[in-house]
């Protein structure tokens, strides 16, 4: 050393007063755009980690790699954006794509006098699916709609459809086989018969 302090002959005696490193400028490095070279443990561990990145995606086959990359995470449905209801009407017949006024103002009389286990059902859980021209039952025809009880208003037989007013459970509930619904409000036996199912299985 000088006897001056404020000089140091070789700064890697400094190292010790730096912990995160000194950086020594070599000759024509300056003003060339090269990088600093860091001095110090840090670049040791830098490089350390490196070299064991590089043997890990070595030891990975490359086609390996790539299937990882393109690889999503698979998105199971989620239930809390399934709409709840609690009675779903599906209407299969052509007689019932369009109501009159009438008609309307049956459905709903009809609807607002049903009880689930001795409950009223509010409006805003009860609803109507025209699936005109499907053949038969399946559950897609719910689409996002969770629903105990399904009315199924067809003069068809189909298939996954109980015979006229009887009920078949499901794995959430209950579906229940009417007449068209237009094709009921013409018949006050059918009506008869249609309210005395529904008490029934409903209970109430």
């Amino acid at each position: 050393m000088s006897e001056n302090r404020q000089f140091v002959e070789n700064p890697l005696l400094l190292t010790d007063l730096f912990p995160k490193g000194v950086f020594h400028f070599g000759e024509g490095e300056i003003g060339q755009g090269q990088p600093m070279q860091m001095i110090g443990n840090e670049l040791e561990t830098k490089s350390q980690e490196l070299v064991e990145e590089a043997s890990l995606q070595s030891e990975i086959p490359p086609a390996q790699q790539k299937e990882e990359i393109e690889k999503l995470p698979e998105t199971d449905p989620n239930p809390e954006e399934m709409i709840t209801l609690t009675i779903v009407n599906l209407l299969f017949d052509s007689c019932d794509a369009n109501w009159d006024v009438a008609t309307k103002s049956s459905y709903d009389k009809l609807m607002s006098a049903v009880k689930v286990n001795q409950e009223s059902v509010i409006a805003e859980d009860i609803e109507v699916l025209r699936v005109i021209g499907e053949k038969g039952f399946s559950p897609a025809l719910l689409g996002d709609r969770l629903s105990p009880v399904i009315f199924v208003w067809t003069d068809q037989d189909m298939a996954e459809i109980p015979a006229l007013y009887k009920a078949r459970p499901t794995e959430k509930g209950v579906i229940l086989h009417f007449p068209a619904f237009s094709t009921m409000c013409g018949d006050v036996e059918m009506k008869k018969m249609v309210w005395q199912t529904m008490k029934q299985v409903l209970k109430f």
